[in-house]
């Protein structure tokens, strides 16, 4: 089997299943495919950066991403989380300007790389594809939306609606509750809720002692998701 080949059936089920690209056709879906190329980093490495140029998008194959900006007194402000099947780089792809955050492995991962000159004419020729592509955008900026408007709350509400923000995303759900499949230190959880390290292990010990939910090593389990979600509209609840 050649390179090429050998790529296009590693690929093809992950962008076929959890992609826009699942709308394309067999021929042009691998014909894209056969264009792109894999890259693998290391926990902590810098994938690309803010101001850069945009002329690839990347799909996530294995491990996870962390998305964020610094500001200009060096706080981070975490964007979002991607795993596998998440795609990044979309925007600067499409419009062909910078790269608008920074990215970097949270773990060792691999991507795959398609750049803006083969996936443009791909989607041109696709409208279908195109579409699902703005879909994808729309669902990104309500999300931004929500997290600006979720910045405006009290550490409660703004801790809670984070925490069930990041279980529809990255949520497995067992017997003990919804399990985030995601390995946050206080301080990455922090830049996503828009708090200091200090007031997150306050607000996350208060939901524990409220049993809304639990630590297990590294990783919070949900044990409550409805009272999260009382707290979360309703911030004096509990």
């Amino acid at each position: 089997m050649s390179a090429s080949s050998h790529l296009i059936e590693r690929v093809r089920p992950l962008l076929r299943s959890h992609t826009f690209f699942g709308g394309l056709p067999d021929t042009a879906l691998d014909a894209l495919i056969a264009r792109g190329h894999t890259r693998k980093y290391a926990k902590g490495e810098t994938i690309y950066r803010r101001g850069e140029p945009g002329d690839s998008l990347m799909v996530v194959l294995t491990g996870r991403i962390k998305i964020f900006n610094v500001t200009a007194d060096a706080r981070e402000v975490v964007l979002n989380f991607l795993s596998v099947g998440d795609i990044n780089g979309e925007i600067a792809a499409l419009d062909g300007k910078e790269r608008t955050a920074d990215a970097v492995a949270m773990e060792a991962c691999e991507v795959f790389v398609a750049h803006a000159r083969e996936l443009l004419p791909v989607l041109a020729a696709n409208p279908a594809a195109l579409f699902e592509i703005v879909q994808l955008l729309c669902e990104k900026l309500r999300a931004a939306s929500a997290i600006i408007e979720d910045n405006t709350l009290e550490m409660r509400g703004r801790t809670a609606r984070g925490l069930l923000r990041l279980a529809r995303q990255h949520g497995r759900t067992s017997k003990s509750g919804i399990r985030l499949q995601l390995v946050l230190s206080q301080r990455e959880l922090g830049g996503y809720l828009g708090l200091s390290r200090e007031n997150v292990s306050r607000q996350l010990g208060h939901l524990k002692h409220a049993n809304m939910l639990r630590i297990d090593g590294s990783q919070i389990i949900i044990a409550d998701e409805r009272g999260l979600a009382e707290i979360a509209t309703d911030p004096s609840k509990n």
